[in-house]
């Protein structure tokens, strides 16, 4: 990171302070955004530094440049820039931004603006040269940035040409001040005062008007006329002489300019122009001498153009027209020098470890072979700090039949076209890559990388193959290069050992063997965790969960999702967790449960923040879990139309994308399961054969969930026996996966077959299992959701235990009764209570504490606390003691 782009510059000895267009700028402090908008040569930087420090403003200060269009380094220069006011400013944020798997960019702004608003003070933040961001992604985070900025923060942008940005919204609001090329002109008085004055090169009045109209007030040319005129004895035919519009004055000008320099400063500003910043190692380094110090602070005091990047005068930079016209007067007189110039710039910035920089000077004059060389050594590096943008930037300009010879970078720019869904692109380099790597290694011709190396590139590869295949739904490819992964990567390497795992765990979850794939990405969890990767680590342990619940291990799946996200707050991203989409799968996981375990609220409460997280930005995946979800939720409720408007929004998604079938399964089975639950059984028959689902049909994990909907249908039409039959079917598969929450489910569905039938002994043994499966993690709902039919059972289990050989924990026998029974109970006319909220008045009329209480009703001391909250609202009380007595005049209890 270049930390001079993050300096005021001071402005010069002959700066004009422009105290009227100070008055302008000072409105923009209440304002969100300051715009000053003007081409080139007309001293927005020189006014706005030059007001800043004047004005005394407590400012952050970034200069952009064209390297800077990647949303990773673009926003690393914001933060870093932000941190001359609060040191520790955007810490978390720049974590994220490094981490080669990204969460949402949005997510990572919220963070900002909320460190932004908790800032004590007013400040100021000033991107220069706005106009050399072209990245439309960039534009438009940053486009969210301004939306949400707090009060607190002002903004001001330098620009060439008015940014795509919601400017006329903002004008609309009264949230911005603007500057333009009729108010940065110099005036008759200010040009006057320049030349008179400050550079003290006099003029007269008439002189001086009639510079203002050849120049327009232009700033860049009243200086080069200023630089053309030292030693002039005659400035008022010069003056006269002068004609053109601005870029003939300007051509003009440079000429006069170049024309009075001494050979040695002449050919200095010539080979040093195309050098974004100039410092006087690099530019020894260029021209092969020793003075460039000398040079740089002598053509400062000559204001040459050149602006002091940092108060040491270690690192300049010309000004960019300046500098433009300089190279092409070099391309124009000794074009054999630019190559040579560039290639010794690149190895100076190479060896100061600013590859990018390097790289785009070998890319400008077509060095492809060395530029591409250079990225086999940092692509990695690029690739795990998150420069995804640039990666991809470098990979596009470069020559396919170039880049395919370099395995290392056709890697991770193979990697990079993965996630941005550029998968067709990307096949052809991992496929040379691997090709490659594998003949290296069989030949030996290492090409002095020890064989070491190219084995771990190899695992490598293999994992970006398998993660390539993952999209396209290829098992058995993608446990094909997961074994190659596995078997050149190791523990020392736990990021990649990392994902090695990862697509292990994918590819058998991909052949249905749930159970191998959650102890392969228990093993991934443990080396991301080493890795210290959090976005590894999440998407791990998102997968991880969903795996444990389906093997009905509700108690570890929930408290893994609890305790990742604990893990992430511990880490310091305690406020992302609740910010970005890719935790939404977090919270519907536990919501999920606490729904099996009867704890509506807890599950409302979770559904909610994560229906909240991913409404508008999450991927399709979450978005549609998240859906589902909340639509079983809202049904369970009897808020049929809540779960109806769920379901037509999943349509609405499913209408326009392609999603994973078993997602496409799961809402298909929620659908129709729903209008059976709602005696539309007619409806239900014609949902599942629009979707294909019915009898003969092959059935598979995937569509498991259509299939346990239609045997629910064939059981309310009475055609037990076809039902038993499927159920038998999906039984033995539910079983061949240790699949706990599908065999609960189906044993109850036999118990209820088996009562129709009358055969009662083996009605109960079915719902013993159930009861037995269901006891270790607690799981009540799906005896709560078939109550009806199974209730005179479940009463006899209560009554006497051991009547019926069950061998069940008093403590789940006794919260499956409490459920029960308060199913029975109807809440108090017009009271508004929950059912919930009245046993909870209940035990807090016997005095008992809220702890007491989340003891007795097996339910967390939060949900407890929340309960409160909305009895004291929906009762208008303030104390626990007023609700009781409020509740008893209600006759509620």
């Amino acid at each position: 990171m270049l930390i001079t782009k993050l300096h005021i510059t001071p402005p010069g000895p002959q700066t004009v302070h422009r105290s009227e267009l100070f008055e302008k700028l000072d409105a923009g402090l209440k304002a969100k955004l300051l715009l000053i908008s003007a081409p080139a040569g007309f001293g927005k930087t020189t006014l706005v530094s030059d007001w800043v420090l004047q004005q005394k403003i407590l400012a952050a200060w970034y200069s952009i440049d064209a390297s800077d269009n990647d949303v990773t380094v673009f926003f690393s220069y914001l933060i870093t820039a932000m941190r001359s006011i609060s040191p520790d400013f955007g810490e978390s944020a720049l974590t994220l931004l490094a981490s080669p798997n990204q969460v949402s960019k949005e997510s990572i702004l919220r963070l900002l603006i909320n460190e932004l608003f908790a800032l004590p003070e007013q400040i100021l933040l000033v991107l220069d040269d706005f106009h050399l961001i072209t990245n439309h992604e960039v534009v438009a985070l940053f486009a969210y940035f301004i939306e949400h900025l707090p009060s607190n923060t002002h903004l001001a942008i330098l620009t060439r040409a008015d940014p795509l940005l919601p400017i006329a919204k903002l004008r609309s609001q009264h949230q911005l001040v603007e500057l333009r090329l009729a108010d940065l002109c110099f005036s008759v008085n200010e040009i006057y005062s320049l030349f008179n004055r400050k550079l003290n090169i006099k003029l007269s009045l008439p002189e001086v008007q009639s510079l203002a109209g050849k120049t327009e007030g232009w700033i860049a040319g009243l200086q080069l006329v200023a630089l053309s005129l030292r030693g002039n004895e005659n400035s008022a035919a010069f003056i006269q002489n002068l004609k053109g519009d601005n870029r003939y004055i300007m051509d003009y000008l440079i000429e006069e300019v170049l024309k009075i320099q001494e050979p040695e400063i002449k050919d200095f500003l010539l080979k040093t122009s195309h050098l974004k910043q100039l410092s006087a190692p690099l530019c020894n380094a260029v021209l092969e001498r020793q003075d460039s110090q000398m040079i740089l602070e002598r053509l400062e005091r000559n204001n040459m153009f050149i602006v002091s990047l940092d108060a040491e005068r270690k690192w300049y930079r010309y000004h960019h027209l300046f500098a433009d016209l300089l190279k092409q007067r070099l391309f124009s007189t000794d074009k054999s020098t630019i190559t040579q110039l560039h290639i010794k710039a690149s190895a100076w910035f190479h060896e100061s470890k600013l590859h990018s920089l390097a790289i785009g000077h070998l890319l400008h004059i077509k060095k492809y072979e060395d530029a591409i060389r250079l990225l086999s050594e940092t692509g990695e590096v690029m690739w795990e700090k998150g420069q995804h943008s640039s990666i991809m930037e470098f990979g596009d300009l470069m020559p396919s039949e170039v880049t395919i010879k370099y395995p290392e970078f056709c890697l991770f720019y193979g990697w990079v076209l993965i996630t941005s869904g550029q998968i067709q692109k990307a096949a052809p380099l991992l496929a040379s890559a691997e090709a490659i790597t594998r003949n290296r290694i069989a030949t030996g011709e290492a090409e002095g990388s020890p064989t070491e190396h190219l084995k771990k590139l190899l695992g490598k590869i293999a994992v970006a193959v398998a993660y390539q295949n993952s999209f396209l739904g290829r098992p058995d490819i993608i446990l094909e290069y997961c074994h190659t992964a596995m078997a050149n990567l190791s523990e020392e390497d736990p990021l990649w050992f990392s994902w090695g795992w990862y697509v292990v765990g994918m590819a058998h979850l991909a052949n249905e063997n749930i159970y191998e794939s959650t102890e392969a990405l228990k093993k991934a969890l443990a080396f991301g965790k080493q890795s210290g990767n959090i976005y590894l680590i999440t998407t791990i342990g998102i997968t991880l969960g969903f795996n444990e619940g389906r093997l009905g291990l509700y108690k570890i799946s929930y408290e893994r999702s609890a305790g990742l996200l604990e893990f992430m707050k511990e880490r310091g991203y305690g406020a992302l967790v609740k910010t970005d989409w890719t935790y939404a799968v977090l919270y519907a996981n536990m919501a999920a449960i606490q729904y099996f375990w009867n704890d509506l609220e807890g599950a409302f409460e979770n559904i909610e923040i994560a229906h909240n997280l991913c409404i508008n930005e999450a991927n399709i995946t979450s978005k549609v879990l998240v859906l589902i979800f909340y639509s079983v939720l809202l049904h369970n409720q009897k808020d049929f139309a809540g779960a109806g408007k769920k379901l037509k929004e999943i349509e609405a998604i499913l209408q326009k994308n392609k999603v994973a079938p078993v997602l496409e399964s799961m809402y298909v089975g929620c659908n129709a399961t729903f209008l059976v639950h709602q005696n539309k059984l007619e409806k239900a028959h014609e949902f599942l054969e629009e979707h294909g689902v019915g009898a003969g049909k092959v059935i598979t994990y995937t569509n498991e969930y259509c299939y346990i909907s239609y045997a629910l249908l064939l059981m309310a039409e009475a055609r037990m026996d076809e039902a038993f039959s499927l159920l038998t079917q999906l039984y033995e598969m539910a079983c061949a996966q240790s699949r706990i929450e599908r065999m609960i489910e189906i044993k109850i569905f036999f118990s209820i077959i088996y009562q129709t039938r009358g055969e009662k002994e083996e009605a109960m043994t079915s719902l013993i299992d159930s009861l037995r499966y269901a006891a270790p993690d607690e799981i009540l709902m799906y005896h709560l959701n078939y109550l009806e039919q199974i209730n005179s059972l479940l009463q006899e289990v209560f009554r006497k235990p051991l009547a019926v050989k069950v061998e069940l924990p008093k403590l789940f026998l006794e919260k499956l009764k409490r459920a029960v029974d308060s199913r029975k109970i109807q809440p108090a006319d017009n009271s508004g209570l929950t059912i919930r909220e009245k046993e909870t008045l209940e035990l807090m009329a016997e005095n008992l504490s809220n702890q007491e209480i989340a003891d007795k009703l097996f339910i967390s001391l939060n949900t407890v606390k929340t309960r409160l909250k909305n009895l004291y609202v929906k009762l208008e009380v303030d104390s626990r003691t007023k609700a009781v007595e409020k509740a008893k005049e209600m006759h509620i209890i």
